[in-house]
């Protein structure tokens, strides 16, 4: 029987799409869960028949999807973060762009033997979406939306492949954080998450049952800021149509700090519901814009501890 507890997450960087690289080096990555998988399409006979049955039955077009979930832990996910946003490290700093990435991706189920083939690799793997979720409580979260090209049940590794261990880490978190808005500190923020939507879609051809290179939209960034009501500063910015910006850091317990920045906003919505005899908060729901001042519409920094 084979546990979560036993599963490991690995991934490498495709040189050519949905083909894994020769002697490959695979780097692990700290996951909190996936539910990456093979889905297909199918198709049936309609043929009449007098006992009612249907004589065919066929497997059609497939593609992998699925999440992987994570824990923000200091450079031990920055390669997605790199590849969701199709952007690239560059001085410590990393801006959504148009680099896309694909990966081969190798998930090793350790109590399982040789003969029941401990491994499943996936092909052509890219981050379509991410979610990062901030709140009063607990660590930092991100989830990865992926789409891919194929996997297969290995019994060994690929050919030359080699695993690359990644020590752990505690991940960042919020409690030593700040929000800014427009500029000046927002302290009385309840929660901050957004999501980045790369718009990645499958295309299939005559002859093939797998996607080849998918198509890609735009960026779209959308997100929610949730404040406590003690005035109408936020509000008016949705009522007048005021564009602003928003900054978040989140530091770990060494000292490490990830900053992100959405340099130009719009809130799409806000208003203060009440319910029950607690404390209003209102939630603003935004859509990130590009900056021509940073060229981007969103913005990602580390700082190690010094």
């Amino acid at each position: 029987m084979s546990q979560s507890t036993s599963h490991k997450f690995y991934l490498v960087e495709e040189t050519e799409y949905g083909v894994t690289p020769a002697s490959a080096q695979f780097i692990e990555v700290p996951i909190t869960g996936t539910t990456l998988g093979l889905t297909k399409n199918t198709s049936q006979s309609n043929t009449i028949r007098s006992d009612r049955q249907i004589s065919d039955f066929r497997d059609g077009t497939q593609q992998v999807g699925g999440d992987i979930k994570a824990e923000l832990q200091w450079q031990a996910i920055d390669m997605l973060l790199a590849a969701s946003v199709c952007g690239q490290w560059e001085a410590d700093t990393l801006k959504s762009g148009t680099k896309r990435r694909s990966f081969s991706i190798l998930r090793h189920f350790t109590t399982l033997s040789a003969a029941d083939k401990p491994y499943q690799l996936y092909r052509g793997i890219e981050l379509n979406n991410i979610n990062i979720q901030l709140g009063t409580e607990g660590v930092t979260t991100a989830t990865f939306s992926a789409v891919g090209k194929s996997v297969e049940a290995l019994s060994e590794l690929p050919a030359g492949a080699t695993l690359q261990a990644t020590a752990a880490i505690p991940a960042v978190d919020t409690f030593n954080g700040q929000v800014t808005e427009g500029g000046e500190n927002l302290a009385i923020a309840t929660e901050l998450g957004f999501t980045l939507e790369n718009g990645i879609e499958p295309r299939f051809v005559i002859g093939s049952s797998e996607t080849i290179r998918p198509s890609i939209g735009l960026s779209n960034l959308t997100g929610t800021l949730g404040v406590y009501f003690e005035n109408h500063a936020l509000l008016e910015k949705f009522f007048n149509g005021e564009q602003s910006n928003i900054s978040f850091s989140m530091t770990d317990p060494q000292g490490n700090q990830y900053l992100v920045k959405v340099p130009n906003l719009k809130y799409t919505g806000g208003q203060p519901d009440v319910e029950g005899t607690g404390a209003i908060i209102v939630s603003l729901p935004f859509q990130g814009l590009l900056s021509q001042t940073d060229g981007t519409n969103l913005i990602i920094e580390r700082k190690a501890v010094a």
